[in-house]
């Protein structure tokens, strides 16, 4: 039921079929930009299998095996980022990766807010700071949205470094 232009009452469906497009009329999808918890977020994710183990918050990349790996910035073979783990994931199996969204990590520190963020040259890790080596591999994967709370929207550009 509708109330006010919100929606104020839903009824649970455990396998819903839209059969057709989705229609929003005057409405919106709405992401919490301040996840409540530590190690939550709110966005684009699916369930994807792993290559190796992965810990939370680690970027990902898609590898031509179908699984999702962790990203290192100093090669192009492990590049572009694509997804983000939302949970610890052991390798070959399955968990929920972010896609685009927010997310939460209480021990992140990002010094400014809206300040961009990249992929790291330590494998799986997000830096504050673009790469700078000959040969790295500078993607945008996103800004500090606070010190703990990031905006994931990794950039399609990559750029190599000379």
């Amino acid at each position: 039921s509708v109330s006010g232009g919100w929606i104020s009452s839903v009824s649970q469906d455990a396998s819903p079929s839209l059969g057709g497009n989705l229609s929003l009329n005057t409405y919106s999808i709405y992401l919490n930009s301040l996840p409540a918890s530590n190690l939550s977020g709110e966005g684009l994710y699916t369930t994807a299998t792993v290559g190796e183990n992965v810990s939370t918050s680690t970027l990902l990349y898609l590898k031509s095996d179908g699984k999702y790996w962790k990203t290192d910035a100093d090669a192009s073979s492990t590049m572009p980022v694509a997804a983000m783990a939302m949970q610890i994931i052991n390798a070959d199996a399955s968990g929920k990766v972010l896609h685009y969204g927010y997310f939460r990590d209480d021990s992140w520190s990002w010094p400014t807010k809206g300040g961009l963020l990249y992929a790291s040259t330590t494998p799986g890790a997000i830096s504050g700071s673009q790469p700078s080596g000959s040969g790295d591999q500078v993607q945008i994967i996103g800004y500090a949205a606070t010190s703990t709370v990031i905006f994931f929207n990794p950039s399609p550009v990559l750029i190599e470094l000379n």
